[in-house]
């Protein structure tokens, strides 16, 4: 969305992306052009198939050197636990089936080293972009970096760290940013990052919140509009840039800059207080993850486990992961987190989740297709190798198994079966299995319908509200025709969720919220307000959460919700919302941190 005005040289203008680091500031832009880089598909004789493996083998050897420098780097400017981005790395370029792909592509298929790889690492990017997961998509980058470094090492050219001749304090503006570029540039080059791709989940972004670096992403066509040397204003917590700002803006820039730095050092402050209401309610915060390594951030932000753990990243990592490979992935989340409970949602695929060892069919709706538990209950080896996994890495009992897209008991109970096979088996081979708790994801109606009886059999329900809005309302959220139609705060939708916490805690079990409601200030209130006891949400958004949690009274957000309850539309529920939370929220002092969301609430 962009508004100008006069010659597009000084022109004012308003850009609007996603706020994917928090922070302002204003400084000078620097465009940095993409690197294309073209592979072309080459047929090779037999008497150069050694040579070509000996370029690939070399690539990877050099690729691997450069990433452990930054790696290195890494950790000096961003501390360990971030620098375990380029950790991921180095184990992909070490992934047999990334290796051996490509070698079999050189032999068997006579190709050569470069088309090889840009065959097999190129499904790998388009598995992940595939997926209905921003964060799944953005992981894509990460596969892209080690793409154009692997190719660069095959041709060699490119230095281990490229040089970026931006002066310091340059707001740097490109179609998007890799991690290993961010880390090549110097401390205090870069003041923040305009992209046209991304999110809040990237790595980039996840690297530029701990550099305290502002990032702005999903501009689309910033690199068209910014030129070098333009002013800037840039807004990392609302997802706004301003062009060629005037006076007015940069007066407010100067007010904003300093709330947020307030307001920083104030929410820091919440990481270690418990997330309890003023009169008493505790509401248990944890966090979604995608990679075992993030353990440790979990526990920085203040969230007390894992409500979601996605084990689909480990399907795209590997080619067909072996019970020893989920064994230990799983096993480092569970004793790093220990005794806190972690949640791990078996294999969510199939449909338009392209994993190895899946055959993939053609099919007119995936998101309604063969996916999730109905793949899982179809290929047993699979289901059975991932539980068995799950259960000896168990070791610490903290391991929560949660089954996605569930529709009915027959499902339930034939995966709790399998479960229980698996866990007799292993017993028979002498490993002790600790118990652990079996839950339910709600994300289809016929769930909400059949929650009563689901709610006798499973330990615990976990809301996938994405899904269920989606299911429910019909509502393709990718479709931008529609888009306006997937309402988090219809009354379908907030019935089905109090509908559904009544009937698990008739049966003494808790509910948690997995979606993206459980970081919408709004919703938040909403949630606690129906009774959920458990959000889950990305790391970072734990704290400002915390901070609402314990600035309300239960009982009061309670009358609210039971309130909205009886309105029909969703416009009725998100007014009477606003009007009588948005001071609260505003007088909170966390405005910095979830600008975009507070001000979609407002406008809803």
């Amino acid at each position: 969305m962009t508004t100008s005005t006069k010659s597009p040289k000084s022109a004012r203008q308003v850009l609007v992306g996603i706020p994917a680091s928090p922070g302002y500031v204003m400084g000078r832009a620097f465009q940095v052009a993409s690197r294309e880089i073209t592979v072309v598909e080459e047929s090779i004789p037999k008497s150069r198939i050694a040579a070509e493996e000996e370029k690939f083998r070399k690539a990877i050897t050099r690729t691997s050197k450069e990433i452990s420098q930054i790696k290195e780097i890494s950790e000096t400017r961003t501390g360990v636990h971030d620098s375990l981005i380029f950790a991921t790395h180095l184990m992909i370029l070490q992934d047999p089936g990334l290796v051996n792909g490509t070698l079999n592509l050189i032999r068997k298929e006579r190709k050569s080293a470069r088309w090889a790889l840009h065959v097999v690492l190129g499904g790998y990017i388009d598995n992940f972009e595939k997926i209905d997961s921003p964060a799944m998509r953005d992981k894509a980058a990460d596969l892209r970096d080690l793409h154009n470094r692997l190719m660069a090492a095959m041709e060699d050219t490119e230095p281990a760290l490229e040089e970026v001749s931006a002066e310091d304090g340059a707001v740097i503006v490109a179609h998007e940013v890799l991690p290993s570029f961010l880390m090549a540039l110097k401390p205090g080059q870069a003041r923040a990052l305009l992209m046209d791709t991304g999110g809040r989940t990237s790595h980039v972004a996840i690297l530029a919140r701990s550099l305290q670096i502002p990032v702005v992403s999903g501009l689309r066509n910033v690199a068209a509009v910014v030129k070098t040397n333009d002013t800037l204003i840039v807004d990392g917590s609302g997802g706004l840039v301003i062009v060629n700002p005037n006076e007015d803006d940069i007066r407010k820039f100067h007010e904003r800059q300093e709330v947020f730095e307030r307001q920083r050092r104030e929410l820091f402050t919440m990481r270690r207080l418990e997330p309890m209401t003023r009169d008493g309610k505790y509401i248990t915060l944890h966090a979604n993850v995608e990679l075992p390594n993030e353990a440790a951030k979990v526990m920085d932000y203040g969230a007390t486990g894992v409500g979601l753990y996605r084990s689909e990243f480990l399907f795209l990592q590997y080619v067909s992961p072996t019970e020893e490979e989920q064994t230990e992935a799983y096993k480092q989340l569970l004793d790093a987190l220990s005794p806190c409970p972690v949640t791990i949602r078996t294999l969510d695929a199939g449909g338009d989740k392209l994993v190895s060892g899946i055959t993939a069919t053609s099919e007119a709706n995936p998101f309604m297709g063969w996916r999730s538990i109905r793949v899982c209950l179809d290929r047993v080896d699979i289901f059975c190798t991932q539980l068995k996994a799950l259960l000896k890495a168990n070791v610490k009992g903290n391991l929560r198994i949660l089954l996605p897209m569930i529709s009915g008991l027959e499902e339930l109970r034939k995966a709790k079966s399998y479960i229980k096979r698996c866990s007799e088996e292993l017993k028979a081979e002498g490993f002790e299995c600790a118990p652990v708790k079996v839950g339910v994801m709600i994300e289809v109606p016929a769930a909400v319908v059949l929650v009563e009886m689901l709610a006798k059999e499973a330990d615990f329900f976990s809301i996938g509200t994405n899904d269920l809005i989606q299911f429910t309302l019909a509502v393709d959220r990718t479709n931008e025709l529609i888009s306006d139609m997937f309402q988090p705060h219809h009354p379908a939708i907030l019935k089905m969720i109090y509908q559904t916490v009544n009937a698990a805690h008739r049966e003494g079990i808790p509910v948690a919220v997995c979606g993206e409601m459980s970081s919408d200030p709004i919703s938040v209130l909403l949630l606690v307000g129906l009774g959920v006891d458990e959000l889950s949400m990305t790391p970072w958004s734990v704290m400002a959460t915390k901070k609402i949690i314990r600035s309300i009274n239960f009982e009061e957000v309670r009358e609210s919700a039971l309130a909205v309850l009886q309105m029909d539309d969703a416009n009725s529920v998100n007014g009477y919302m606003y009007r009588k939370y948005a001071q609260t929220i505003t007088d909170l002092g966390i405005s910095s941190f979830i600008g975009q969301v507070a001000n979609e609430s407002a406008k809803s």
